[in-house]
């Protein structure tokens, strides 16, 4: 099995564009020979992630947080998925079935993702025929006629809606699970419990949305994850239910709609963010497509950090009443650390969107409300002002401030680009009369500063307790010795099929010249096993192939890193000779006598003697028995030179 899932790894990674792929989620933009994006797996504010796809490699790798990897990494790490999900989706991405997932069938317990994924497919389905159904969907039909919602959008979005009644999703469900049973892709009762899809009754199962249209919540992958349920009654309270959080939905993660923005997202460098299903649902229509929707919730950070990625500016448009000036408050403050364009749009006459595109030039009207759409940061200084003048008392006012100040420090406003907090500070003395250094000084660290400081002061010292190397000059240069072979081997694997040469034991090929023993960093011995796996097979190889042999983040990183070393100076080298050079600087280190204190970290001769007659035990290879026996004669030299010179 693991054969098979290897081979269906290399086949997916071979059929993957790697720029497309991230592409779809990361707005890339050309720089030499590779592209570059927002990293986003942390709060990049300037480009710090490459995709390197030239020379045959296909990698990704974060120059900030060192997130880093091939095409199944990024959707392992981008959507949370485990390494069976990442290649299903890759395969059914490129068209490549899945030799593994074939022998297996499925093995997930009813709240697996994959499970609880099947659960959403078959309630989405249930809900769209109810609302095709004559009588059970005529209500909800009535609904979106009077919203002007044409059929092709109602299937685009999926919509439905949840019969009035207790139990019509539990019997469907009840079925579903009778049908499957002989089958191997059997429906659980569990998966649609966990999603709150039905919960127990007096009398068994009961639905968890009645009478209510529905909107499926979709992830980036277009994958039903949740439902927003709009009453039919309007005697119903609350007026709008979300799906409950769950392992495949957050709340605050989520935005609607971006399955189908995030491509015109992408390409216009801007984002359009509305307040509620139906404006979403009713711009796509009217041929706005980068347009998302918040879940009835303030925009959060995780929203700030997904738009960024993909936007340059984006739009804020909120319902124009007290709540809806509210929840732009916020978005502002959210947005108010993140490096991009954010500006307020007011519609006119108190509309909602849905409602001005209904009125004859509507669109028209929208898109002059987005043109005049006022500066986020002159939003908040005026929306602040007012806010100061509606209180007389100096306590008061001082309450005001330090509310704001208190959002502004959580919402890690130190961090923002020195000059747009200059002015947002400046802004704010002018008007209370505050130095702006009293300002500065009165607003409170974010607790992930905190957090952070926190753990660098902790680390500071601990690492050079165990882990960090002699701070000697020699002992320096000898471990940027070790790196700089792999970063030569790592720019060009091609180049290290030329014979080095050796003390006086002659021209060696690279992967008989060292053994992993010679290395003192861990991660580069660990590197060197797989780079030496990859020689004597004879195979070819690129960094994402060796990415894909490593088990921890942080080599995959590295292998990334060794990559762009290694290729800055092949600039200026060629290639072979930069193995040649790198081999023989290391080589020298190995050979000096005295480096008496490094002999230790060589294999002693028992253990090569050992390690040979495994090699014996282990079949035919020449090779590799050559190999050990020279390792046997350099460790033996070292340590008689060392024992010399005590």
């Amino acid at each position: 099995m693991v054969l098979s899932q290897q081979s269906d790894r290399d086949r997916i990674l071979d059929a993957t564009d790697l720029v497309s792929l991230v592409g779809e989620h990361v707005s890339l933009k050309p720089r030499g020979r590779e592209h570059v994006g927002l990293c986003p797996f942390h709060e990049d504010k300037s480009p710090s992630m490459a995709v390197v796809t030239h020379k045959g490699n296909a990698f990704y790798n974060c120059f900030a947080c060192g997130a880093a990897g091939n095409a199944i990494d990024f959707v392992m790490n981008f959507h949370k998925m485990e390494f069976r999900e990442a290649l299903k989706y890759l395969g059914q991405r490129c068209g490549i079935e899945l030799r593994s997932m074939r022998e297996e069938g499925p093995k997930d317990p009813a709240t697996s993702k994959e499970s609880l994924r099947k659960a959403m497919a078959a309630a989405a389905k249930f809900y769209q025929r109810c609302l095709q159904d004559e009588t059970l969907g005529a209500t909800a039909r009535t609904h979106l006629n009077e919203r002007v919602l044409n059929a092709q959008t109602r299937e685009d979005f999926q919509l439905g809606v949840a019969p009035e009644g207790w139990d019509h999703l539990a019997r469907h469900i009840e079925k579903l699970i009778q049908h499957s049973a002989n089958s191997t892709d059997k429906i659980a009762r569990e998966s649609f419990e966990a999603l709150g899809l039905i919960r127990s009754g007096q009398r068994g199962p009961i639905d968890g949305f009645r009478n209510r249209l529905l909107f499926p919540i979709h992830d980036e992958l277009g994958n039903v994850i949740a439902f927003g349920a709009r009453r039919l009654d309007p005697n119903d309270e609350p007026k709008y239910l979300n799906s409950p959080d769950s392992p495949l939905f957050s709340k605050g993660r989520t935005l609607y709609a971006l399955h189908r923005a995030r491509r015109s997202i992408i390409d216009s460098k801007h984002a359009i963010v509305v307040e509620g299903y139906v404006d979403a649902v009713a711009l796509h229509q009217a041929g706005v497509t980068n347009v998302i929707a918040t879940l009835g919730t303030a925009l959060t950070k995780d929203h700030a950090k997904a738009l960024q990625r993909m936007a340059e500016r984006i739009t804020v448009v909120f319902d124009p009443d007290n709540a809806g000036e509210r929840a732009a408050d916020r978005a502002v403050e959210t947005f108010l650390a993140v490096p991009v364009d954010v500006r307020i749009a007011t519609l006119p006459d108190g509309l909602d969107a849905d409602e001005l595109l209904q009125r004859p030039n509507g669109l028209n009207d929208f898109n002059a409300a987005l043109a005049n759409g006022e500066e986020a940061l002159s939003w908040m200084v005026r929306r602040f002002k007012a806010n100061l003048e509606s209180v007389e008392s100096m306590s008061g006012k001082q309450q005001r401030l330090q509310e704001l100040l208190r959002k502004l420090g959580e919402l890690g406003f130190r961090s923002v680009e020195p000059l747009r907090k200059s002015f947002v500070m400046n802004a704010l003395s002018k008007l209370t009369g505050v130095p702006v250094r009293t300002l500065e000084q009165a607003m409170p660290q974010a607790r992930a500063e905190l957090k952070l400081n926190e753990t660098a002061a902790t680390q500071t010292i601990a690492p050079q307790l165990v882990q960090e190397p002699p701070s000697s000059p020699r002992h320096k240069a000898r471990r940027m010795a070790e790196k700089n072979l792999l970063a030569a081997i790592m720019a060009d694997p091609h180049a290290a099929q030329v014979r080095v040469q050796v003390g006086t034991e002659g021209l060696l090929p690279i992967s008989e010249a060292f053994s992993p023993e010679h290395f003192e960093r861990t991660d580069l011995r660990q590197l060197w096993s797989l780079l030496v796996m990859r020689f004597e097979s004879g195979s070819s190889f690129h960094v994402q192939d060796i990415q894909a042999e490593c088990q921890e983040p942080s080599l995959k990183a590295l292998c990334g890193e060794l990559f762009h070393i290694g290729s800055q100076r092949n600039e200026h080298m060629d290639a072979s000779e930069a193995v040649r050079n790198a081999a023989s600087d290391f080589d020298k280190f190995l050979h000096d006598a005295d480096m008496k204190h490094n002999a230790n970290h060589f294999m002693n001769s028992a253990d090569a003697l050992a390690r040979l007659e495994q090699v014996r035990r282990g079949g035919h290879n020449p090779t590799a028995i050559a190999k050990n026996m020279r390792n046997l004669n350099r460790t033996e030299t070292v340590a008689k030179a060392s024992a010399d010179l005590s």
